[in-house]
Formats: structure tokens, sequence, C-alpha cells
């Protein structure tokens, strides 16, 4: 069995609106996370994108998630392109070209961190 490789990120955000069916919870970014494939009794596992989220309290329907204190979203690492591509592009509509600059050379920096 070989080790998995885990490369992670603080992730600050402000508040996220997760929603349901059900209810509804506010949650802040934790950290993102790849953990790298491994392979187990010949078999390769494949790499995937942890998002972490603390949950704050529950403003809705509190028995079903009074216990609920964080959340996960695990991507293929193909899925997790995609939608950073399409969530940076949306929060970046009318940046101005300095802001797009900074933007882009914090993404070389996060790519050469490899």
């Amino acid at each position: 069995m070989t080790t998995k490789k885990l490369l992670a990120q603080a992730l600050h955000t402000g508040d996220i609106s997760i929603m349901s069916n059900v209810t509804s919870i506010t949650a802040t970014g934790d950290k993102v996370a790849r953990i790298e494939g491994s392979v187990r009794d010949g078999v390769q596992s494949p790499a995937a994108v942890h998002v972490d989220f603390d949950v704050k309290q529950p403003s809705h329907l509190k028995a079903v998630l009074e216990e609920t204190r964080s959340l996960g979203l695990i991507l293929q690492p193909d899925d997790a392109v995609e939608l950073g591509v399409l969530l940076t592009a949306l929060g970046m509509k009318n940046k101005e070209s300095q802001a797009v600059a900074a933007i882009t050379e914090h993404l070389s920096a996060l790519l050469a961190e490899r």
C-alpha cells in the first residue's frame, strides 16, 4: 500500500448559504485539500479534492441539524477544476484589470507550490 499525499490550503470565506429541500444552513470555508490517489492491494484509488466548511448554528429545523458542526464536499479533480473555473469567472466578473492580474498571480503561485 502506498501512502496518500495531502496538499491542504486554508480557506477563509464569508457566510455561505447551503440549501436543501428541507432546510438551509450557513457555513464558512475552513480548508481545501487534495488527497492524491493511492494503491492498495493492487487497486488504484482516485485523487479527490475535499472542501471543508464550519457550520454556523442552523436557523431552521434544529432537531434535524442541531449536531451538525461541519460539512464536507468531495469532488473528482476534473470536477473541482470545472467548478473552480466557473466560480472564479463569476467572482471576477466586472473586476478591474489590476484585481484580475492579482488573482492570476495568486493562482500561478498556488500552482507553483505543487
